[in-house]
């Protein structure tokens, strides 16, 4: 059986033959011609999942793909309850929601060592909540992460609820010209570094107890690139366009 994302590849692909464009004509603001890219993302939905936060995802792409909210590019897209090489090889974008991040780290539906192989092999690796925690190198005072992000600590946060985050001049790619969103906030890190990276957003009050602790991070391993998000663009209020620019930033696209 097809999946979602599947029949919206099939149903653009069919128009782009056909010469229909997607938004207007297929030229960017320059006028030059562009041709309508896939981005094909892995969603692992196993063991230590929060059903909310997969499905958030999914609810995300699906808009995304239906308003066009990124021209030139569409998301062709699968869960998985587990994460090997063999599942990954076909992918670009590994996506890790929120759950048990410990459960992501000592369970055995997740390879982690695939997953840095894929990542360092020019993919890339979107940690949300449970999977930002479960790819920095060490959650303070309780366990080491996978070390995908290897400067990047985190600490555990106990609340629930929006929290306002700022996008910094280095997140401004993901932000698309906003300077705060709302996002919804579930006991996910806030995270400093060990070295120098830059955060891409920071929180912007002190509802978290973390006020100025980022909020999201990105950074590069090996020739990919991992992106880490304390916080749900994916949960009520959803946020796709930031969703998908955070996706668009781990392929490279942008």
């Amino acid at each position: 059986m097809l999946s979602i994302g599947a029949i919206i590849f099939f149903v653009l692909s069919s128009l782009i033959i056909l010469g229909y464009p997607l938004n207007g004509d297929l030229t960017d603001i320059n006028g030059t011609s562009k041709q309508v890219q896939a981005v094909k993302v892995l969603v692992y939905s196993g063991e230590g999942t929060m059903s909310e936060s997969v499905n958030g995802i999914l609810d995300c792409l699906n808009t995304t793909n239906s308003q066009n909210l990124t021209p030139y590019y569409y998301y062709n897209y699968t869960t998985t309850n587990v994460v090997t090489a063999n599942n990954l090889s076909s992918y670009d974008v590994l996506i890790v929601p929120g759950g048990d991040a410990s459960s992501y780290v000592e369970g055995n539906s997740i390879d982690s060592a695939a997953i840095k192989q894929f990542v360092s092999g020019g993919k890339g690796y979107i940690g949300i909540c449970a999977g930002a925690y479960a790819a920095s190198n060490q959650i303070d005072g309780l366990y080491s992460g996978w070390g995908l992000a290897s400067t990047i600590n985190t600490k555990n946060v106990i609340y629930e609820g929006l929290v306002p985050v700022t996008i910094s001049s280095n997140g401004n790619v993901l932000g698309n010209g906003t300077s705060t969103v709302n996002l919804h906030h579930q006991n996910g890190p806030a995270m400093y570094s060990t070295a120098s990276d830059t955060p891409m957003a920071i929180y912007a009050d002190n509802q978290t107890g973390y006020q100025g602790y980022a909020a999201i991070f990105g950074m590069s391993y090996g020739s990919g690139r991992v992106l880490l998000s304390g916080s749900h663009p994916e949960v009520d209020p959803q946020n796709p366009l930031l969703l998908a620019r955070m996706i668009l930033w781990a392929a490279k696209k942008i």
